[in-house]
């Protein structure tokens, strides 16, 4: 629910209720990794072990 509000916001292009609602969002998240004992650490540890392989675009591994 609260991503497609997010959605819903952006496509209206309003800014204003776009942070409002990705406020709400950034809050169940947090609840929702403090209930499954999901660190931010966790979280950049897997952002670090993407990378994006494209025809056009390349993303390096980030650090």
């Amino acid at each position: 629910e609260e991503s497609t509000e997010v959605i819903i916001a952006a496509k209206a292009d309003d800014k204003k209720e776009t942070i409002y609602e990705i406020a709400d969002l950034a809050y169940h998240v947090m609840v929702l990794m403090i209930d499954m004992g999901i660190s931010l650490e966790d979280i950049f540890k897997e952002l670090a072990s993407r990378h994006v392989i494209d025809k056009k675009v390349k993303q390096e591994k980030m650090v």
